[in-house]
């Protein structure tokens, strides 16, 4: 369907599933199967009554809405809704299944209500990926709750009986009303999540005047190599975690990163392109880590590279610039496209690829220095860094 349902509504049909109907869940029994006497409809179903007592109507098997959750109209056949399912009307202020032909099962029954009701308005689809710019927030289920997370470190169990450090910062007028972007701070090889939540995760924290970020950064494995295979996983763990008990926006959802850092986001913009808007990766290579499938599928992607850097060197930051590119673009012409780069020892050059789909934007900038996050024009005392970074995810 195109549109929403009250997440009530969705958990009422799920708790409801094993039972024969909707009563039994309320403590009423199910209405014999030849009774088709509808005495009274309310938001939980059509009840009648056998012996004295009330009784709930089963729907299960009615028609092709069921098996979606909802009712099959029954006194009505005007066409509120059409989609791939088929024909939607409106029956006691909830969306019902109406029957080709535009007869209902059990026609005969009369349905008799002591309120009045207006009919709604179709709600507006929800967006999902692939999401066009500026598109309505997609609130996560942690919206509307006491948030279960708070400003500071918390240990996150995940895979079983693991446990990883994560830090995090909430604005502080949360509100679990309002979709937040969220934003990951990945540590760099020799570094950990606590010096990147000390360094306002990246710079970032700052220009959030608006308040209107999350910011997280999860200590890496402690070994060695701070990423590896199975973090694809404490990734999925520790969103589904935060998406679950705050209210974060589903559209924006970005990960950022330097040096090994830059290289897991890097790594899951080739198969999280669903959950993560986009990345912003400084000084990144596709090599000397583990990397999952490739899936093709387009992501926003912003890259610095210092032309020094003698770790992750200027062809490995193109390489892997080069395969988002290709995901990016139709045919993958995006790649032959000629980025304009910064004058050695000049200031910086940020380039915006023209080729590819707008929605999936690539950034691309340079300037003369080695392995580090923090670039400096000459003469200057400050980053340009957060703030390129901060425009490009604020864009969406």
């Amino acid at each position: 369907m195109k549109f929403f349902v009250a997440l009530s509504a969705i958990a009422a049909f799920a708790s409801s599933a094993s039972a024969a109907c909707f009563s039994e869940k309320l403590g009423y029994p199910c209405c014999s199967a030849n009774n088709k006497n509808v005495v009274y409809t309310d938001s939980d179903g059509d009840w009648g009554v056998e012996n004295n007592n009330w009784c709930g109507m089963s729907t299960g098997g009615d028609c092709w809405a069921t098996a979606l959750g909802y009712k099959c109209c029954q006194s009505t056949s005007v066409v509120v809704e059409t989609d791939a399912n088929g024909k939607w009307g409106i029956e006691n202020n909830e969306w019902c299944g109406i029957v080709s032909g535009g007869s209902n099962p059990n026609t005969g029954r009369t349905t008799r209500t002591t309120t009045t009701t207006v009919k709604p308005s179709p709600t507006p689809a929800v967006p999902s990926y692939p999401y066009e710019l500026k598109n309505d927030p997609v609130p996560s289920k942690g919206c509307g709750k006491s948030p279960g997370i708070k400003t500071g470190s918390f240990q996150f169990q995940w895979g079983g009986r693991k446990n990883r450090l994560v830090h995090i910062d909430l604005p502080n007028n949360y509100d679990n009303n309002h979709p937040y972007r969220l934003v990951f701070g990945m540590q760099c090889m020799g570094g950990s999540g606590a010096n990147v939540r000390n360094e306002q995760y990246y710079g970032l924290k700052p220009l959030d005047t608006g308040k209107t970020t999350i910011f997280v950064a999860p200590e890496g494995n402690g070994q060695q190599l701070p990423w590896g295979q199975e973090d694809y996983q404490l990734f999925d763990e520790l969103l589904e975690k935060l998406k679950t008990d705050l209210c974060i926006d589903e559209s924006r959802v970005f990960s950022t990163g330097f040096s090994y850092g830059s290289m897991f986001s890097n790594g899951l913009a080739w198969d999280h392109q669903k959950v993560l808007r986009g990345v912003a990766v400084y000084e990144t290579a596709a090599v000397n880590i583990w990397l999952p499938k490739n899936t093709g599928l387009p992501i926003a992607w912003m890259g610095v590279l210092g032309f020094d850097d003698g770790l992750c060197t200027p062809q490995m930051g193109r390489q892997a610039r080069d395969v988002i590119l290709k995901n990016n673009s139709d045919g993958g012409k995006a790649v032959n496209e000629r980025a304009e780069e910064a004058q050695p020892n000049g200031p910086h050059k940020c380039y915006e690829y023209k080729q590819v789909d707008q929605r999936f934007p690539v950034k691309w900038c340079t300037q003369s220095g080695g392995h580090q996050w923090e670039h400096k024009d000459p003469g200057s005392w400050q980053t340009w860094v957060p703030q390129e970074t901060w425009d490009f995810i604020t864009k969406f």
